[in-house]
């Protein structure tokens, strides 16, 4: 696999409440009216006190979904984000992590800011999820 956001892209599609079916890009948002991306916001690198690489990646989880008047729609979309980072926090408790990034191993995983809306329409919203992979040198 390789890299860090494919791998971690990989991984969140195996979340129940990600629909197989709608489309999941990186680093594009398309113009479907569900539709995800996962994008990488910032990567940093230190040393551990054994001289081995430990690496930060903060990635942005976007969803477009449904928006409107009609509030069972609006909270639906926010329930997804909520079931999302309850999910990847029962994975991070029993250490079901990404894997498959060269040279690295997850040492955890960790989310904020579930269902922010970032920009709203009148049919359709972008929310994101802000998700952070640490990562050590293999």
């Amino acid at each position: 696999m390789g890299d860090a956001l494919t791998a971690a892209r990989t991984w969140l599609r195996e979340c129940p409440l990600i629909d197989k079916n709608d489309r999941f890009n990186v680093n594009y948002l398309g113009d479907r009216a569900v539709e995800y991306t996962l994008t990488l916001a910032s990567e940093t690198h230190k040393e551990d006190v054994c001289g081995y690489d430990i690496a930060t990646y903060n990635m942005v989880f976007l969803a477009r979904l449904p928006f409107g008047a009609h509030m069972g729609t609006n909270i639906a979309s926010a329930e997804l984000f909520s079931g999302l980072s309850r999910w990847i926090r029962a994975q991070n408790r029993t250490r079901r992590y990404p894997t498959g990034i060269d040279g690295y191993h997850v040492e955890r995983v960790s989310t904020s800011n579930a269902g922010v809306i970032v920009t709203a329409g009148a049919n359709t919203a972008e929310y994101q999820l802000q998700i952070q992979l640490i990562l050590e040198e293999a």
